[in-house]
């Protein structure tokens, strides 16, 4: 199940930012940005791309690098920053997946089609 929802996304230091739609999705882990959206806010490449398998039978997708980026969700904005995969070629701007969720409390409405945040602004606990 997912949500898509405006969210802002921009470099930790706040120099650039860009307002995009997410598709929060329960089924995918990770969180993943398109590859030319992170050309505008900034990656680290990876040294050889990496295959990645998609939900069709055969299909592959190819991840490229990883940048490091804040978010703000709800208006509020996540007052850490999140390392996320980026993929060529990815039809959405950005993929968040169930460990931003979980990490951040993000909880999704999914008959008013919102993302929320549990506690704002949201915490880290150390365990």
């Amino acid at each position: 199940m997912q949500v898509r929802e405006r969210v802002t996304v921009s470099t930790i230091d706040g120099a650039r930012r860009m307002e995009v739609v997410a598709t929060f999705n329960i089924g995918a882990k990770s969180t993943f940005i398109n590859e030319e959206m992170a050309k505008e806010l900034g990656f680290r490449p990876y040294p050889k791309p990496m295959e990645v398998p998609l939900a069709i039978k055969g299909k592959t997708g190819e991840m490229v690098g990883e940048s490091t980026l804040a978010f703000t969700i709800a208006e509020c904005e996540i007052p850490f920053g999140y390392t996320v995969r980026v993929v060529k070629e990815l039809a959405e701007d950005v993929i968040i997946g169930s460990s931003f969720m979980e990490e951040f409390g993000v909880e999704l409405d999914f008959e008013e089609g919102k993302a929320r945040l549990e506690a704002t602004p949201p915490e880290i606990r150390l365990v």
